[in-house]
């Protein structure tokens, strides 16, 4: 049985809500979102890799929330290429607040990822997710129509994900509405609830396992 944690998305729509003025970020750029502990498996050089390979005229900048546990990702973003363009604002209580400023959400995870909650306040924001696939990423985004679904460990294909919705912010725009909407009726608090309880009931009144014959 595979029952969802669920979220409820008027969590985060009272949040109070910091600006890009307020964090030293640039009002012009097109941001793209990264929270959680970074650590190798979150495949954090393939995503400065990506940001090294969009042209800087396109003004695709990258923010970090949280730490970096990961010497290889703080190599790659103090390089000259990337510096001016990596924003590194370190832990933060309010990383999910923060991602109302991001236009995209990027996770681009190579092994070992569940459901990660980061991604579901990006979604529950109306932020355009971009996932690898990998764990139940696949499970929480629908490629196409709810966010980007890429191969991981593949920097090539991630730029080219991230380039396409800063080219069109139309059609991210209609992915992060999309993303909400994903969240309010596959993923609400409610139905983790309600079959939770149907699972507890159904096991209550189930017969019992006959005894296995010894041998």
């Amino acid at each position: 049985v595979t029952i969802h944690k669920g979220h409820d998305v008027t969590w985060y729509d009272a949040m109070l809500k910091p600006t890009r003025a307020d964090l030293g970020l640039p009002a012009d750029a097109f941001l793209v979102g990264f929270t959680g502990r970074m650590r190798p498996v979150k495949g954090g050089a393939v995503l400065l890799r990506a940001i090294a390979n969009i042209p800087p005229e396109r003004k695709v900048h990258l923010v970090m929330v949280g730490a970096i546990d990961d010497p290889l990702v703080q190599q790659l973003a103090a390089s000259p290429p990337l510096r001016d363009r990596i924003h590194r604002l370190g832990h933060r209580t309010d990383a999910a607040a923060i991602a109302t400023l991001f236009d995209a959400f990027a996770m681009p995870s190579i092994e070992r990822e569940g459901l990660p909650r980061a991604v579901i306040e990006a979604m529950s924001q109306r932020v355009a997710p971009i996932v690898t696939s990998v764990g139940g990423m696949p499970e929480l985004v629908v490629n196409g129509v709810s966010g980007l679904i890429i191969p991981p460990r593949d920097a090539g294909a991630l730029a080219a994900a991230i380039e396409s919705l800063a080219s069109d912010p139309i059609h991210c725009r209609q992915l992060g509405n999309a993303a909400r909407t994903r969240i309010e009726s596959h993923f609400n608090i409610r139905h983790t609830i309600a079959k939770m309880e149907s699972l507890f009931l159904h096991a209550m009144h189930a017969p019992p396992p006959e005894e296995r014959p010894r041998t």
